[in-house]
């Protein structure tokens, strides 16, 4: 029998196509605060977080990621109606999207402390879907490419001492959006004793 914490992290899911129903944001700040017991290995916390919950925030938003995208050539490759039809999708999903988090870390040009400072960032970030998990709102961890864009990152007075490593968009699950479970490789693939890289 599994644990609450067991079926927590073996039932979460990925959510791409939440409702759009609002999220309080007192509950949104109770899950971060509560994220933050996150491990690091700083002398404080090295993530900062920035939020979009209304629409014209949303719009900033998706506004700063096209201009990222025009200004360094990530579409530049497609044909228009391509580009017509990735813009509206982002449309779909940003602006559907009740909450959405630009999570930020510390850097230091240091490779030591920066791969902590992200590990570390990580560990929040999916704390943070865990604990949403919990109150049935899903969550999807988006990369995209404007978060290297040092001009993306100056739109949200985010300082050149923390890079953006991922945005996080939170929205209540519908059950039938729920996808089915990615297999995972098994122990054996993944996992040896120190003795099997012993040369003999």
């Amino acid at each position: 029998m599994m644990s609450d914490l067991e079926t927590i992290i073996t039932s979460r899911r990925t959510i791409r196509k939440p409702k759009n129903d609002p999220i309080d944001l007192a509950n949104i700040y109770d899950i971060l605060e509560k994220a933050a017991y996150a491990p690091y290995h700083s002398r404080v916390e090295p993530w900062s977080v920035t939020i979009a919950s209304t629409r014209e925030e949303h719009r900033y938003f998706l506004k700063c990621v096209f201009e990222s995208y025009e200004r360094n050539h990530i579409l530049a490759s497609y044909s228009e109606e391509r580009i017509k039809q990735i813009k509206e999708a982002y449309k779909e999903v940003i602006l559907n999207t009740p909450v959405s988090l630009i999570v930020a870390t510390d850097v230091f040009q240091d490779d030591k402390k920066d791969l902590e400072s992200i590990c570390a960032t990580s560990t929040f970030i999916q704390n943070i879907q865990l604990l949403a998990w919990e109150r049935n709102i899903g969550a999807v961890w988006r990369t995209s490419p404007a978060i290297f864009d040092d001009q993306f990152r100056e739109a949200f007075f985010i300082p050149e001492t923390k890079r953006i490593i991922g945005s996080v968009h939170l929205g209540y699950v519908e059950p039938e959006n729920i996808p089915e479970p990615k297999p995972r490789r098994p122990l054996h693939e993944w996992v040896k004793p120190v003795i099997e890289t012993i040369k003999t």
